[in-house]
């Protein structure tokens, strides 16, 4: 009885850890999925990123993302950085934002609106297609 009971909160355990918010660090900024909004936060440039050798290291939930919050303090948005986020519908982009990197926001079909800040000055090739 007792290895059934624990069996079962173990199982329990397990399958609800998909619910709980995911995060970590990417060059000098953090990041922090919950509920599919994705918090980056920190100050300074996001890393790039390529969809063959270093993907962003929220690649894993990129189906689930359903908005994006940057954070004041952060200055670019890398190369591949919301590649095919194919469920993304709203970004907030600060004005501390300068640079959107190449295919940043490729295949993010679900993306029909955006408001660009006067702060950016680069748009990179393919980034919205």
């Amino acid at each position: 009885m007792k290895k059934k009971l624990l069996f079962l909160l173990t199982a329990l355990l397990l399958s609800g850890a998909s619910a709980f918010a995911q995060g970590g660090t990417t060059g000098p900024l953090t990041w922090e999925l919950d509920n599919g909004t994705l918090t980056i936060s920190g100050a300074g440039p996001m890393p790039n990123y390529d969809y063959e050798n270093s993907l962003p290291p929220w690649i894993d939930y990129h189906e689930s993302i359903t908005a994006i919050v940057m954070e004041t303090g952060v200055t670019s948005i890398g190369d591949c950085a919301f590649l095919s986020c194919i469920s993304l519908t709203s970004i907030t982009i600060p004005e501390s934002i300068t640079t959107i990197g190449d295919y940043a926001f490729y295949n993010c079909s679900s993306l029909i609106s955006i408001t660009i800040p006067n702060s950016v000055t680069t748009i990179g090739e393919w980034a919205f297609s």
